[in-house]
């Protein structure tokens, strides 16, 4: 990211200089851009529309469509974990927005399966956004390292059953 220059962005993108500078008015604009955009790929649109099943049955889709992005292209995968790295190392603006980014949008996903759903449960949603982003992270790092074994896919999948009983997910019985 450090060698990643403005003037090699816009030779890429076959563009002017100056009009990546009309989009971007500096290296971190265009990189929280990105973070945007990856962060629109991590949720689907479509998936906001299967939150009827809840909570459960909404992150299983979640978790599913990460790993089938994750075996498809690695690299996007790769890319946003060095890209936030990065921003960790060398941009307060973008490191202090990326990962709110990603629980403001997990949490939205899962309340909006909730309300569909009826469920209740002990946690609030932020804290079922923070462990479930410790999963998906903790579990891609394992993928990582030994991409021919299934069981980081499958952990993840466990993990995030056993949170949601910890923080006792359940439906509302609602009246016929």
């Amino acid at each position: 990211m450090q060698s990643v220059t403005m003037r090699e962005v816009a030779k890429r993108a076959n563009a002017s200089l100056a009009a990546v500078h009309y989009c971007f008015k500096d290296k971190d604009d265009l990189v929280h851009a990105a973070v945007e955009r990856w962060l629109k790929e991590m949720v689907p649109d479509s998936m906001r529309f299967q939150t009827g099943g809840g909570m459960r049955a909404t992150v299983r889709s979640m978790l599913q469509a990460w790993w089938d992005a994750i075996e498809e292209v690695p690299q996007n995968a790769q890319a946003q974990f060095e890209l936030f790295l990065w921003a960790v190392r060398n941009s307060d603006r973008i490191r202090s927005v990326m990962y709110p980014l990603y629980l403001t949008e997990i949490v939205s996903v899962l309340k909006q399966a909730q309300d569909a759903s009826g469920e209740s449960c002990d946690w609030d949603l932020m804290t079922i956004a923070q462990s479930l982003l410790v999963i998906v992270d903790g579990c891609s790092f394992q993928y990582f390292s030994d991409p021919e074994s299934k069981s980081a896919k499958e952990l993840s999948f466990e993990m995030a059953e056993a949170v949601f009983s910890r923080a006792k997910v359940s439906q509302i019985k609602r009246a016929s």
